[in-house]
């Protein structure tokens, strides 16, 4: 177990395989992978003998790329806007919620609920995280909330 930065050091075992510190780090058949999303398909590609989380078909998988890209970009708004002392209704908090609004749209044009239909896939694995963190963060930190009831503003 390793803590996040904020918590304290590191150990120097685990710096030699992460020298930048970030978590998480995984080593799968002595490979070592230092982003989670590496993480993932690492797994992915390791461990076939399950329905792969990765779309087979060639459609699928350039909307899964095309949605990770989008992931990207909301995550990049998030910490724009939440690193910095831009105010409600600047121009970053825009920037974020017209990527948020990205976002739905996408979620909101499957049938099933997850981002390529009925079925989890490493798209969702790859986001559901980042929102989570952003529902929490930006409520705290901007006082921004992104989990509404329906029809409430």
């Amino acid at each position: 177990k390793i803590n996040m930065r904020c918590y304290g050091d590191k150990p120097a075992s685990f710096m030699m395989l992460q020298p930048g510190g970030n978590i998480p780090v995984a080593i799968i058949d002595g490979v070592t992978y230092n982003q989670s999303n590496d993480i993932m398909y690492g797994l992915e590609e390791n461990f076939p003998d399950h329905e792969s989380l990765v779309p087979t078909d060639a459609q699928q998988r350039m909307k899964a790329q095309e949605l990770l890209r989008l992931e990207r970009q909301i995550f990049s708004a998030w910490m724009y806007w939440l690193t910095t002392g831009d105010g409600a209704g600047g121009r970053l908090q825009q920037g974020f919620v017209s990527v948020l609004n990205e976002v739905e749209s996408e979620l909101s044009a499957t049938k099933g609920g997850f981002f390529l239909g009925e079925k989890v896939s490493i798209v969702d694995m790859m986001f559901a995280p980042f929102l989570e963190r952003m529902c929490a963060s930006m409520l705290y930190f901007k006082g921004f909330q992104i989990r509404l009831a329906p029809g409430e503003k």
